[in-house]
C-alpha cells in the first residue's frame, strides 16, 4: 500500500517543487523593487532621537507593507534618487509630476495631495505677480527647480542656500525678502524654527503639481497593479489622511 502511494505521489513531487520555487522566485523578484523617498525634511529625515521619519517615508512604508512589493524603504538626496530611477532596475518613489517626472517615469497613482511651489515673502513684502519679484532678494535652496522660467531668470536677485532650513534662517535674520521652494515645506520648517505664520506674507504660487507614486518602467504588470491598488486602498481607508495629519500644517 505504501509503495503504491509513493508511486502515485512521485510524479507530483517535481510539480510541487516547481510551484514552490516559482512562488519563491516571484516573491524574491517583487522584493527587488527599490522603494525610495527624498532625503529632505519633512519628506524623509532623522528626528532628534535618530529615528527615521517623514511624511513621505511613513506613506511609502505603508505602500510597501500593503502591497507586499519592494525592499526596505530608503532615503536618498533628490538628484541621486532621480538618477537611480533612471537606471536599468526596478524602483519607485513619491514625486510631484513635474515635466521631467512625466517624461521619464511611470506614474502609477496620485496620493491625493498637491505640492505648491513658488516664492514665500516676508509679511511686509507684497507679491502680486511674477513681475513683483524684481528688486527682491530671494533665497533659493540648492537643487530646488520647480519652474524653468524662475530658474533661468538671471534678472532676479537670487541667493543660493545649502538647504531649505538655511534659506529660512537667512529670511529670519533679515538677509532676504523671500524664499523660493515648496511652500508647505517652507512653512513647516519655519514652524519648527519657532517662526509664526504671521511672519510671512501671501506666497506667489508659480506651480502646483500632484504627488504620485512614480516608478521606473522595469516593473512587471503584476507589481505595478499591486502597488497601484495599495495606494488606492490607503486613500479610501483614510490612512493617507492620517499620515499627513501627523505633520500639522504641512499641506494646508
Amino acid at each position: 500500500m505504501k509503495e503504491k502511494l509513493a508511486w502515485q505521489l512521485a510524479p507530483q513531487i517535481p510539480i510541487m517543487w516547481f510551484l514552490l520555487m516559482l512562488s519563491a522566485f516571484a516573491h524574491g523578484a517583487e522584493n527587488d523593487v527599490r522603494m525610495l523617498v527624498i532625503d529632505q525634511t519633512p519628506y524623509g529625515f532623522k528626528n532628534d532621537k535618530g529615528i527615521n521619519t517623514g511624511v513621505l517615508l511613513d506613506l511609502m512604508k505603508e505602500i510597501h507593507d500593503d502591497s507586499g512589493v519592494g525592499s526596505a524603504v530608503q532615503t536618498l538626496p533628490l538628484k541621486r534618487l532621480l538618477a537611480t530611477l533612471q537606471l536599468d532596475i526596478k524602483s519607485c518613489a513619491l514625486l510631484a509630476n513635474s515635466p521631467f517626472v512625466n517624461d521619464n517615469f511611470d506614474l502609477l497613482e496620485p496620493i491625493g495631495y498637491k505640492l505648491r511651489g513658488g516664492v514665500l515673502p516676508l509679511a511686509a513684502v507684497e507679491l502680486k505677480d511674477y513681475f513683483s519679484l524684481t528688486g527682491k532678494v530671494i533665497a533659493v535652496p540648492l537643487g530646488v527647480r520647480f519652474d524653468n522660467k524662475f530658474h533661468n531668470d538671471s534678472s532676479l536677485n537670487k541667493l543660493s542656500a545649502p538647504r531649505y532650513i538655511n534659506a529660512i534662517k537667512m529670511m529670519k535674520r533679515g538677509r532676504v525678502d523671500a524664499v523660493a521652494g515648496a511652500i508647505p515645506v517652507l512653512r513647516y520648517l519655519a514652524g519648527k524654527e519657532g517662526i509664526n505664520i504671521d511672519f510671512f506674507g501671501r506666497p506667489l504660487i508659480l506651480v502646483e503639481k500632484n504627488i504620485y507614486l512614480a516608478c521606473s518602467f522595469k516593473l512587471t504588470k503584476h507589481e505595478r497593479n499591486k502597488l497601484q491598488q495599495a495606494v488606492i486602498s490607503l486613500k479610501s481607508s483614510g490612512k493617507v489622511q492620517q499620515i499627513f495629519d501627523n505633520y500639522p500644517g504641512l499641506f494646508n
